[in-house]
């Protein structure tokens, strides 16, 4: 399951500006400017989402949920290690740096709040 961040504009950056620039930042933690491939300078973490009306933006991340599906070996037992070390870890880099009043919504939590108009055949 995907999350989303709603990003809200700031300062003289638009919604899109931030969000761009967020992902693009996160991207360079992992991989520095002066060690990219040309291919990769205008790499990014994260999808970004555009509202119907064309002026907020919301960035896809991926859930804790959906890492620990793609590892079918893990027992239980390690699935909580796992999910605990990443939810409680200082060091885990996108626990540290997102903000404690951020909301990661669902896709349902979207919907209903206008990101993905209803499929009108449906």
């Amino acid at each position: 399951m995907n999350g989303y961040i709603i990003v809200l504009p700031e300062g003289v950056l638009s919604s899109e500006q931030r969000a761009e620039r967020i992902s693009r930042e996160l991207y360079c933690v992992t991989a520095p400017l002066a060690t990219q491939e040309p291919y990769q300078h205008d790499g990014k973490v994260f999808g970004m989402v555009e509202h119907p009306d064309g002026v907020q933006f919301a960035l896809q991340v991926a859930t804790l949920e959906r890492l620990i599906s793609l590892m079918t070996e893990l027992t239980e037992i390690e699935v909580r290690e796992l999910s605990s070390y990443v939810l409680n870890s200082q060091s885990f880099p996108f626990g540290a740096i997102v903000p404690s009043t951020t909301t990661v919504r669902t896709y349902e939590e979207m919907v209903e709040l206008g990101w993905f108009p209803e499929d009108p055949e449906l």
